[in-house]
Parts: C-alpha cells; sequence; structure tokens
C-alpha cells in the first residue's frame, strides 16, 4: 500500500486579524454554496496530509505526489516514518501523529521528540512556555529549523524560541533529519541536521473546522479554520485561514501566558504548471518568567518544584516585574512551474520579524543568606548577592529587534541519467536595537521604567544604567549544485557541492558585556561537500550512506569581550559519515543507523563569574568533539487495529579537552567526558489502536542519563527520566473528542540544570507535574 504525504512550500499576505476574517468570509462565499454541511468537504477542510517527496532532500519544492511506500499498513500507522529513499537518518512525523501524539497546545519540540535521538522538556506545560530541544546532544543553535524550507532562527545566532512563530495548529508535519542532508539542505548550522516543520496543506474543498481545548493550570486553546475551497472567478485560486488564541496560568506558578496567531496560506494558478503560493503569519505572545528563570533547590524546597514567580511585591520573584512580550510575523510568495519539459523553476522571497521587549528583576534566586538580609521593603540584599537600587528591587529592560530578508532559488534540470538540482540563497539580516537598561522595578510598576545607575562600572560618556546598546547583521550568499545520478534503477548516488560566504558585522556604541565601543566585521567563506548513496536492495528494502562536511559561523556573543579580536574567531566545522538500512514489511516497518561526526572548534556555553556583572554565560571553545551514536525505530501490526511501536538510541557525545582563561577565570574541559546537556541515550515505547470511531495511544518516552555541567561532575549528574502519555479520541460525525493524559505517572524529576556563581544559586528544571487536556472539534 502507499503512504501518502504531502510536499508545498507556502508564503505570506499582509493583514491584520480583523482584515483576515473579513477576507476569508468574502473568499468562502465566492468560493461556492454552502457545500460545507457535505462531510467530505468538512473533512478535506482539515489541515490534511503533508507530502513529503523523499527523493527531494530540500522538502517541498516538487508537488509531485509520491512518497513513502509501504506492503502492508505498520509504515502507515507508525508514529515517526522513515522513506525507503531517504539518504541520511530521517523520521517523518505527519499530522495524524501529531494529533495522536502530542498535546493539542504543544509546539514543534514536543513534536519532535517523538523521533529518536531528539529530548527536551517544556517546563511550563506542553507549548505553554519557551522549550528547547536536544539533537544527538546537539543543542539548539546547532542545528537547522526551517518552515516550508526557509531557514529561521535569531539574528545574534542562529538559536530559535518554539513559542514565538509557529504554534501547533500552524504546524501540518515535521521532519526530522539526523544529519547535514545534501549541498540543496538549506541553513546556517546543517552539520547537526534539521527540524523542517511544514504548513498546513490548503484545501480545493470549501469547509472548515472550530477546536476547543480546556485543560490543567486553567489552560484554553482555540483553533478556527477556513478553507475557501477552489475560487472560480480567481482562475482556482483556494486559501486556507487559521486563527488561534491560547490563555494559560502555566504549570509553574504566577507564570501565566497569552497568545495570539493568525496564519493565511494562499495558491494561484497562473498558467499552465505555473502557480504562486503566499503565505503569512502574525504571532503574539506575553508571559510572565523572568529572564534567567529558573529555581534554587532552596526556593523548591520553601515552594516546590513547580516554583517560577510569586505574587510578593517585595520579591524579584514578583510576576508583575518579569513580563516577556513579543510580537513576530513570517512571510513568503513562492513561485514555481516548468521552464521546459525537463527544467523546473522554483523561487521563494521571504521575510520575517521579531520585537522582544521584555522586563525582568535581576535575579530570582534565592539563597540561606539572602532571605536573612530580607529585612521588608528595606531589602539590603537582592537575591542572587547585587545591590538593591534605592532599596527597591532592581531590575532592567531588554530590547531586542530584528528584520530577515531572503531568497532561495531552485532551479532542477531532469537527465536521463538523472537529475542536476542547482540554487542560490541569498540572505540579509538586520539587528537592532539590542538594548539593556538597568531600572528600578518597584518604582516601575505601572508605569514608564525608571532607569537607575546601581551596578555597572562608571565609563567615561556612558550613562552607568546603559548595560548595551548594540546593532549587528550579517549578509551570506550559498550557491549549491546536487548531482543525482541514477547508476542503475536500484543505485542512486549524489555529489553535491556547496559554497558558503558570510559576512558578519557588530556596530555598537556599548557593546555587550565590555560596555566599550565596538565597530569591526568579518567574512567567513567555506567550500563544503557532500555525498551520498542510497540501494534499493528489494523493493521493500534499502540501504543508505552519507558523507559531508558542515560549518557554523560564530555568533555575535564571541564578539561580547573586553576586546574582541574578530581575527581570531574561529568557525566550528564538523565531517559527518553515516549508514544506514530502512525496511517496509507486511506487519513491521523497521530503519537502523550508525553515526559519527568529528568536531572542530567546538563551542559550548559554560557560567564564569565576572567581578562587576556577575554571573556570565559564555561560550568556550572545547578545541574539538566527537558525536557517534546507533539509532532505530520500529512498528509492529499486531493485529489489524492493534499497533506496536518503539524506538531508541545511544549517543556518544564526547569533549576532546581543552583549557583556557576567560575574564580571569580559569576554564577547564576534561577530555574524553560527555558533554554538558548531552543526554547518553533515549528511548520511545509505545501502543495504538485504532477503529472506525476510537483511536486510542500510550506512550512513553525516556531520556537518559546526563550532566549539567562539563566535566561530568557528581553534583551535576541528571538521571534518566521517563514522560507517559494516555490519549483517547473519539469520532462521530463531523465532531472529534479527545481527552489526555500527560506525564501519566507524575514523574517530577529534574530534567536540566543551569549553574549559579556557587552552587547554592545552581538553577533546576523539574518535569511539569501530571496535566490533562481535553479538546473537542466540529468540522464543518
Amino acid at each position: 500500500m502507499t503512504c501518502k504525504f504531502s510536499t508545498v512550500r507556502r508564503a505570506r499576505l499582509v493583514s491584520t486579524s480583523a482584515l483576515g476574517l473579513v477576507l476569508a468570509i468574502g473568499l468562502l462565499a465566492a468560493g461556492g454554496p454552502a457545500a460545507a454541511a457535505d462531510a467530505a468537504a468538512a473533512a478535506a477542510a482539515e489541515a490534511g496530509p503533508v507530502h513529503i517527496d523523499p527523493e527531494t532532500p530540500d522538502y517541498g519544492r516538487q508537488i509531485d505526489e509520491l512518497v513513502v511506500t509501504a506492503v502492508g499498513g505498520a509504515t502507515a500507522a507508525a508514529p515517526t516514518k522513515t522513506p525507503l529513499e531517504t539518504t541520511q537518518p530521517k523520521s517523518i512525523i505527519d499530522r495524524k501523529a501529531i494529533d495522536q501524539f502530542v498535546a493539542v497546545t504543544a509546539d514543534y519540540t514536543q513534536i519532535a521528540n517523538l523521533a529518536p535521538s531528539m529530548s527536551g522538556t517544556s517546563f511550563n506545560g506542553p507549548g505553554l512556555g519557551e522549550a528547547k530541544t536536544v539533537l544527538r546532544g546537539f543543542q539548539d543553535g546547532q542545528y537547522n529549523i526551517t518552515y516550508d524550507g526557509i531557514p529561521w532562527g535569531d539574528a545574534n545566532g542562529p538559536t530559535h524560541h518554539s513559542t514565538s512563530f509557529f504554534p501547533s495548529s500552524t504546524i501540518g508535519a515535521v521532519v526530522v533529519d539526523r544529519g547535514p542532508g545534501e549541498a540543496s539542505q538549506l541553513g546556517v548550522a546543517s552539520f547537526g541536521g534539521s527540524i523542517n516543520l511544514f504548513s498546513p496543506e490548503v484545501s480545493d474543498q470549501i469547509g472548515g473546522s472550530q477546536q476547543v481545548t480546556g485543560g490543567s493550570w486553567n489552560t484554553w486553546m482555540s483553533v478556527t479554520k477556513l478553507s475557501t475551497g477552489d475560487i472560480d472567478q480567481l482562475n482556482g485560486a483556494h486559501a486556507l485561514f487559521n486563527f488561534q488564541a491560547l490563555t494559560t496560568d502555566g504549570a509553574l506558578t504566577y507564570s501565566g501566558a497569552k497568545a495570539y496567531n493568525q496564519l493565511v496560506r494562499a495558491v494561484f494558478p497562473i498558467v499552465d504548471s505555473w502557480k504562486l503560493t503566499v503565505l503569512g503569519t502574525w504571532n503574539q505572545t506575553k508571559v510572565y518568567t523572568n529572564d534567567n528563570t529558573g529555581a534554587t533547590l532552596l526556593q523548591t524546597q520553601l515552594y516546590g518544584k513547580n516554583f517560577g514567580l510569586s505574587n510578593d511585591p517585595k520579591s524579584p520573584t514578583y510576576y508583575k516585574y518579569n513580563v516577556v512580550d513579543k510580537h513576530t510575523w513570517f512571510n513568503y510568495a513562492k513561485l514555481n512551474g516548468d521552464l521546459t519539459p525537463s527544467l523546473k523553476l522554483e523561487d521563494t522571497l521571504y521575510s520575517y520579524y521579531y520585537k522582544n521587549d521584555t522586563e525582568s528583576a535581576l535575579d530570582p534566586t534565592l539563597s540561606p543568606a539572602d532571605i536573612a538580609n530580607k529585612t521588608g521593603l528595606a531589602i539590603t540584599q537582592v537575591p542572587g548577592g547585587k545591590p538593591v537600587a534605592n532599596g527597591d528591587v532592581p531590575g532592567y529592560t531588554k530590547l531586542n529587534v530584528y528584520k530577515i530578508y531572503g531568497n532561495i532559488l531552485h532551479l532542477d534540470q531532469a537527465l536521463p541519467f538523472g537529475m542536476i538540482k542547482a540554487g542560490l540563497w541569498l540572505e540579509t539580516a538586520d539587528t537592532g536595537p539590542r538594548a539593556r537598561y538597568d531600572y528600578d522595578a518597584t518604582a516601575s510598576l505601572g508605569v514608564s521604567p525608571r532607569v537607575v545607575d546601581y551596578r555597572q562600572k562608571v565609563l567615561p560618556g556612558v550613562p552607568q544604567y546603559l548595560e548595551y546598546l548594540q546593532d549587528s547583521g550579517w549578509h551570506q550568499y550559498e550557491p549549491f549544485v546536487d548531482f543525482e545520478w541514477k547508476v542503475t534503477p536500484e543505485l542512486t548516488v549524489t555529489p553535491g557541492l556547496k559554497y558558503m560566504h558570510e559576512e558578519l558585522s557588530v556596530d555598537s556604541d556599548v557593546n555587550q558585556k565590555s560596555r566599550q565601543p565596538f565597530h569591526g566585521s568579518k567574512t567567513f567563506t567555506k567550500t563544503l561537500y557532500f555525498l551520498t548513496a542510497n540501494y534499493r536492495l528489494q523493493e521493500n528494502l534499502s540501504v543508505y550512506a552519507q558523507y559531508a562536511t558542515g560549518f557554523l559561523v560564530p555568533d555575535i556573543s564571541t564578539t561580547q569581550v573586553v576586546n574582541p579580536n574578530l581575527d581570531q574567531l574561529q568557525p566550528q566545522e564538523s565531517t559527518n559519515y553515516q549508514a544506514g538500512l530502512v525496511y517496509h514489511g507486511s506487519r513491521v516497518s523497521f530503519d537502523a543507523d550508525v553515526y559519527y561526526i568529528d568536531f572542530k572548534n567546538k563551542l559550548q556555553t559554560v557560567s564564569v563569574t565576572d567581578p562587576v556583572a556577575g554571573l556570565e554565560t559564555v561560550n568556550f571553545n572545547l578545541g574539538g568533539a566527537t558525536y557517534k551514536g546507533v539509532e532505530g525505530q520500529v512498528t509492529f501490526q499486531a493485529t489489524d487495529r492493534v499497533y506496536l511501536f518503539a524506538n531508541g538510541s545511544l549517543n556518544s557525545a564526547k569533549a576532546q579537552g581543552a583549557a583556557t582563561t576567560i575574564d580571569g577565570t580559569p576554564v577547564v574541559i576534561t577530555g574524553g567526558k560527555q558533554i554538558a546537556g548531552a543526554p547518553e541515550s533515549t528511548a520511545a515505547l509505545g501502543a495504538y489502536y485504532q477503529d472506525e470511531n476510537w483511536t486510542v495511544s500510550l506512550a512513553d518516552k525516556y531520556t537518559g542519563l546526563q550532566w549539567g555541567a562539563e566535566g561530568e561532575p557528581a553534583a551535576y549528574k541528571i538521571p534518566g527520566y521517563h514522560s507517559t502519555d494516555l490519549t483517547v479520541v473519539y469520532r462521530f460525525g463531523r465532531y472529534r473528542l479527545e481527552g489526555a493524559i500527560y506525564n501519566l505517572f507524575d514523574s517530577q524529576q529534574f530534567t536540566s540544570i543551569k549553574p549559579g556563581k556557587t552552587v547554592p544559586y545552581d538553577q533546576y528544571y523539574f518535569q511539569p507535574e501530571r496535566n490533562f487536556q481535553v479538546s473537542l472539534k466540529v468540522n464543518f
């Protein structure tokens, strides 16, 4: 049988949410009579299956409905799937799996965690706060994340904010690539792999759906989808409108959040094979959280493992002192069609924007000495040991704004013996202003922030309250070419070449950390080489191998020292080797792989204490690291209605060792030790039942032993932990009712540790308590 996933890239329209709703209603009217009452149209109105063309590594460019072919139903039912044509370890997670195994409110991090070698926890609840994902031990910023084939991330480093751009309803499928792919797979951090997000498909049928979800911590979410169907007056154009609103009190105390998202995606047929696809999504979030969130062990003993903030105006943990307000948008326009019968073109113009307004108390941690020094309003020492501002709680305001523009051109030339896939990626980033001002949190409550001098070093010409004021950016271009050579009908070999050229610039009158002026730039270049092979041993069994080089330019934090020297900056480089096999049987689907990655100039985050600024997080060059491991996933069809599945990995991420001095603090990393934050293993095990009306799943995810600091110190050992989820879905007519319990056995183990300046100030992060969600969806 054939399992179909679709592959489409999408782009942007400009509109407010109110205007978007008006347009949606108008286009629905233009699309035809109320055929929406028909059940088939209603089903088509949902975010349909997303086709992923396994022969196209830079997903979404092909409209062809190829994809995973299987003899039996095991592959179709698998939560994570790997196509026979793959050239690297891959997990495809379609919308059906997302709906069944992931919380309705979740973001992409919880979706990606279904795959082997993936780990991470959302400490404020699924999709209710920022979360980070670890891939084979690579931290966020060391792998790419794309949306409809467009790489996205912060402009001051390729990290990501899980709740800022793409909430769950804007995701139609996720493909986790555990490898750099081929030359045409884009992103500045390809050596770690890629998490590829795809927007929901636009149906050619008129209809829609309304979904309402309620759950633990007073969580409520509404998702409205409207599909116009084909509009004859617009040459068969069709559009999808998606509106999401969420409110929650959060799993952590006084850590409530509100989030709103609007998405529009439309497809406009032009002539023959040519069409224009546009997408726009706008997102706003407001969260009560400290900029340095995390509870000390003392705080958890006093207030519980779910301690986040408090309702005490005398404390820096007062929730009204700690607010993060973000506005973002992401849009693109994609034109594609056939230039000749054998030559296809796709060109995507895109842009995205991010603005972060933060007000935060200076330090939310508590030690016994801090508590002893609290005497009502006259606090002589704030938590963390920093002096207060005029007896009030000190804090700061932070502003971070960036805009990124780019264009991606693909040209695919079919040949009798294969295909040449070439293209060019252009991108410009404009970051600024990035600024941070010290202010009096107590006196600023409910009014404009009142800046105050209380902790920064006095420097000529620099206001003492100003910590930094910085602009930065980059200009980059990457031409690439892959030659997909069909050596025989069974063997495909693809060599590839990519040239990376990136100019990094910093224009700062008051540079971060040093508070000195810095204006400089540096250009990094690198030619990367790729070679993949896939051999079909038989119709349902294939093997593959990959060799690839990787490259990552240092982010601007490397310039945030007293005397920046751009000439000394070294990019991170990697060489990847991996091989695997894929089997699709009548009742079993199975794949496994081994990998080895040699890393040079590996940057890792460490904490050091600055005499003035206190505890600082800096990037430290480990010199080198070696990543290697084994991964696998299997699904077994036990009966016509029952499926069993499992996946797992053994992941070694060892530092080669280095020693240096950072701001006067000696830092030594012992070689042969597991890198901090890199689990030694992952595993998943579950069962899945489905019939015409019911779907029931029980799934457990295990994240193995890891360490919270470099060198495997015993005090920072983090034992492995489990999280088990139970989901029951009942479908009747146009309705879908879902009930789910997450973290069924109420495991509340700590999953991460952030070292403080001394052990009492270490911050711990715990699994959220057992929680539930109930959701009702109606199609129309």
